[in-house]
């Protein structure tokens, strides 16, 4: 879902990004504050009320970025890159390139972001007590501030995944156990637990008089809660799995291929349209010498296809990103994520000896999570 979002900036290399479900977020946090601001201040013009909402609620997701640098920092700090963070509808999330390899680095990733949190409402609490006798409007802002980010920390704390509190958790079960397994499964156990627990609050509290949309927002919460940590489990697994799995054992042997003077079109009829591969291993004379796949015929106008050959649009042999059967799949799936490909060529003793796609090794996974491997 975070892959819709687009970038507004970068910090220490790190890409910030917005999912367009940020701006739901936004309005609905604004038009609150509006209310709130207008209820608790009437002396205050209309403009005055929305420009201070507006800016608050700047401010505050700007605190989520800086709440989710803590981590990624830290991370940075242990070895853990982070691609980048993305703001959407439930606050924020780091995207790192793997998980922490050690429970100490686990649990100073996590706690830094809450520190951050607790930071920020000391530093905004006691701006906003200096600001009091020159501006009450800031003052009050930065009163809101201080009590959201203290609240965040707090809420971040609870001991479930994939909250800061669920890692935190995580760290300390692998610490005094010893496995990192053990860690992950009851961490995943409390994020459920916090996330039933908010969908029944939500339901109780929808139930109030005046307190339905307050009770579909924890409800919402609640669900995202436990789908992510189920999401969060499967992929913590499924990575596993993926490090110890050599390539060569699921590999396809039977490696499609197309002569490299046969024309565009003689191709997608005669092979791709009847066998359902939407690429091949282009050779000449019995050797390798390239990859076709249906994105580099999209490039060429369908007009020129009978009269267009394979070589003219593959990628060359040198430019292959070549994998051996020893390589595991968690290997092969990070460079076609690097290099934004989906088919790698698996090569030993200089012979291609099969290949492997995306597609095939992301269904593994899937069959193997399902039933429990």
């Amino acid at each position: 879902m975070l892959e819709s979002s687009f970038r507004i900036g970068t910090v220490a290399g790190i890409r910030i990004g917005v999912h367009y479900t940020w701006f739901i977020v936004f309005l609905l946090l604004s038009g609150a504050l509006a209310t709130y601001f207008r209820e608790t201040h009437s002396e205050w013009s209309g403009s005055v009320v929305l420009l201070t909402a507006l800016v608050t609620t700047l401010m505050y997701f700007v605190s989520i970025v800086l709440h989710e640098l803590g981590h990624s920092l830290v991370a940075i700090a242990r070895g853990v890159q982070v691609r980048a963070i993305t703001l959407f509808i439930f606050g924020g999330i780091a995207q790192t390139e793997k998980d922490a390899d050690t429970a100490a680095t686990e649990f100073y990733i996590a706690i830094a972001g809450p520190l951050v949190s607790f930071a920020l409402a000391v530093l905004f609490y006691f701006l906003g007590l200096w600001l009091i006798p020159y501006s009450e409007i800031a003052a009050e802002a930065l009163k809101w501030l201080a009590t959201i980010n203290f609240v965040l920390a707090i809420f971040n704390l609870v001991p479930g995944f994939p909250l800061d509190g669920g890692r935190v958790f995580r760290a300390v079960v692998w610490r005094f156990t010893g496995d990192a397994v053990k860690g992950m499964q009851w961490a995943v156990i409390g994020g459920k637990v916090v996330a039933y627990g908010l969908m029944l609050l939500g339901a109780l509290v929808g139930l109030q008089p005046g307190m339905l949309l307050n009770g579909i927002w924890l409800l919402a919460l609640g669900w995202f809660l436990f789908a992510a940590a189920e999401g969060s489990r499967r992929a913590y697994f499924s990575s596993r799995l993926a490090a110890h799995v050599p390539v060569g054992e699921v590999m396809q042997k039977d490696v499609p291929t197309v002569s490299a003077d046969m024309s565009l079109l003689y191709w997608i009829d005669a092979q791709m349209l009847l066998t359902g591969q939407r690429s091949a291993l282009v050779t000449q004379d019995e050797k390798t010498v390239g990859l076709i796949t249906l994105n580099d015929i999209m490039k060429c106008p369908r007009t020129q296809w009978p009269d267009t050959s394979v070589r003219q649009y593959m990628t060359p042999l040198e430019r292959f990103h070549f994998v051996n059967p020893a390589n595991s799949m968690f290997e092969v799936l990070q460079i076609m994520r690097e290099h934004n490909i989906n088919q790698v060529p698996v090569m030993d003793s200089g012979e291609v000896v099969g290949w492997v796609d995306r597609e095939r090794l992301l269904k593994i996974l899937e069959l193997h999570s399902a039933v429990g491997h």
